[in-house]
């Protein structure tokens, strides 16, 4: 990729669940990825997939559905314990206990799944922190959180 290829346009991709994506190529092609928005919880958010030229798999786009049929048990049973013990410094109880007022989704994305298991991760716009916060998954377990903004 010269450093003239950003101003090029992404090839467009219509995949029936997640709608128009742009393909994003590397010279590594394990590294290459759709993106776009799609709707989860009834919100558009941003959507990554790492993925070849033939688009999203059926089992990334099954585990996109699970993700958005079992969000609320995941969210209650996996992500707010992880952020309540990765942001007890940073943050008040009370907005994690407004979880869905304070926090914002703002995008996923998904590996390519190997052995049934993907590395994968969720961003929510933080309110009370005024920051960016992802959490990395290996499957279902939480492994890292960052910060940005």
């Amino acid at each position: 990729m010269g450093i003239f290829d950003i101003f090029k346009k992404k090839p467009k991709f219509i995949d029936d669940l997640f709608g128009e994506m742009g393909y994003t190529k590397f010279k590594d092609s394990s590294k290459n990825f759709y993106d776009g928005e799609v709707n989860f919880q009834g919100k558009r958010i941003g959507i990554s997939v790492v993925a070849d030229e033939n688009g999203p798999t059926n089992k990334q786009k099954e585990f996109f559905k699970k993700l958005d049929d079992e969000y609320h048990e995941i969210k209650e049973t996996i992500i707010l314990p992880f952020l309540k013990k990765e942001l007890k410094d940073n943050i008040q109880d009370a907005a994690l206990n407004e979880f869905d007022e304070e926090f914002d989704f703002d995008g996923i994305s998904i590996g390519r799944i190997q052995n049934n298991k993907t590395e994968w991760s969720i961003t929510y716009d933080s309110k009370a922190m005024r920051h960016y916060v992802s959490i990395d998954f290996e499957g279902m377990e939480p492994k890292y959180m960052t910060i940005d903004g």
